[in-house]
């Protein structure tokens, strides 16, 4: 069962961070939109083809609360967003994938911006742990040269990452 006093507090980027969201930002988004994937965790698994194929989506709103989306990113389509409601505690978002999932809340089981079942969860931890794991990891350590290879809460690049660098070269 999570603990009440974790339950009552406000969303905040270190709490996400700790809850194994991701992050993203486009060119002129005001805020960081943080994500969480559920595919992998599903209880039931309804058709899905990839971990991608649904997730919870916040992105601040003028401080006053949290916009929450259920996004999709089915068959590698161009994602689709359903906006679910406004969220304020960390309760809210807690209730929300333990709702989506099925499964309780534990973000012992979220790894790369995913929720994995406990199984596949520790399929990952075991993963982590090889030799030949730990050298990759420690050698990609030593190559980050840019700010957001340092980052390890901001997700992967989106299409719209692609999308916005191809404008931005038709302009030139």
């Amino acid at each position: 069962m999570t603990d009440i006093v974790e339950t009552v507090g406000p969303i905040t980027e270190q709490w996400l961070k700790d809850a194994g969201f991701k992050w993203h930002q486009l060119d002129r988004q005001p805020d960081k939109h943080w994500l969480l994937w559920l595919g992998a965790g599903l209880k039931e698994k309804p058709c899905l083809t990839s971990f991608e194929d649904i997730g919870i989506e916040l992105a601040p709103n003028r401080g006053e609360d949290w916009f929450c989306w259920l996004r999709s990113d089915a068959a590698g389509r161009y994602h689709r967003f359903i906006h679910l409601r406004h969220v304020q505690t960390v309760g809210d978002v807690i209730a929300l994938v333990e709702a989506i999932s099925g499964r309780p809340w534990t973000p012992a089981n979220h790894f790369y911006g995913s929720l994995y079942s406990p199984e596949g969860a520790e399929r990952v931890r075991k993963d982590i742990e090889r030799a030949d794991r730990r050298m990759q990891l420690d050698a990609s350590e030593h190559n980050k040269w840019f700010g957001i290879e340092k980052d390890d809460t901001r997700g992967r690049a989106l299409p719209e990452h692609m999308q916005a660098a191809e404008k931005a070269r038709e302009k030139k």
